[in-house]
């Protein structure tokens, strides 16, 4: 798979952004609030795995491709959970 220039400048930016977007996560894991240290974590999982999975393209690395795609499906997957328990414990309030 030959990913054009262009096309790599454009994940390149996105990496940038993502890096960006990683400063207030690692702000809100310092906070002394368990709870939102947690999602801090999640939220610093998933973009770790976003900037895996887009280093994987960008790279044209299959391998790194793959393992940023599980990463980041375990991640929504537990985000999506911790929702589902949520909304179902404010319901029985």
């Amino acid at each position: 798979m030959d990913i054009p220039v262009a096309f790599r400048w454009v994940l390149a930016a996105l990496l940038l952004l993502q890096l960006v977007a990683l400063v207030p996560v690692v702000r809100r894991m310092r906070r002394p609030d368990p709870a939102v240290r947690t999602e801090a974590r999640l939220d610093l999982l998933d973009a770790a795995s976003s900037l895996t999975l887009l280093a994987g393209l960008a790279l044209d690395q299959g391998a790194v491709m793959l393992v940023g795609a599980v990463l980041l499906g375990s991640v929504i997957a537990v985000k999506g959970f911790r929702a589902h328990r949520a909304h179902r414990i404010r319901q029985q309030a």
